[in-house]
């Protein structure tokens, strides 16, 4: 049910963007595209149990809810949501010190994130779930090319 919910999401994001009636500076910037999400008093966010995320490398930003962490060999997925647009996740990994941020790319409803931490690689994604929540999938292994993170989907 939740990846269904995600794909109308991604589905449904560029319309918004595209029916934004021009470019992000003709209509205000980013954060008035993301006005257009519902809000998010209509988007359940603490539907799914919380659980405890002891992944070493994993960085998410304070008051992030994880709702489900994986093993998977060498790498361990997480999801969570948290209360912060892919604006503001992007904005936070860029001000952190205790990291090694490799990359960073944004299109205002979705950040891509790869850092460095604790000996280990973090690949995130933040997807727009409302106005101001937003849905975080991560990948967390060995730092290494090798290790079988996600790839960055633009180049």
């Amino acid at each position: 049910m939740r990846f269904r919910a995600f794909v109308a999401a991604v589905a449904v994001l560029p319309l918004l963007a595209a029916c934004g009636g021009g470019t992000p500076s003709a209509t205000g910037g980013p954060r008035d595209m993301l006005a257009n999400l519902p809000s998010c008093d209509r988007v359940p966010l603490d539907q799914d149990p919380e659980v405890a995320a002891d992944v070493p490398g994993l960085m998410l930003p304070d008051g992030a809810r994880v709702t489900s962490v994986v093993e998977q060999g060498v790498l361990t997925s997480v999801e969570a949501t948290v209360r912060m647009s892919p604006l503001d996740v992007r904005a936070h990994y860029e001000q952190r010190t205790d990291i090694d941020l490799l990359r960073v790319e944004d299109e205002i409803f979705e950040t891509e994130v790869l850092a460095r931490a604790q000996d280990r690689r973090m690949y995130l994604r933040a997807g727009a779930l409302c106005a101001d929540a937003t849905t975080l999938t991560v990948m967390v292994g060995p730092d290494s090319e090798e290790a079988g993170l996600p790839e960055f989907r633009s180049g």
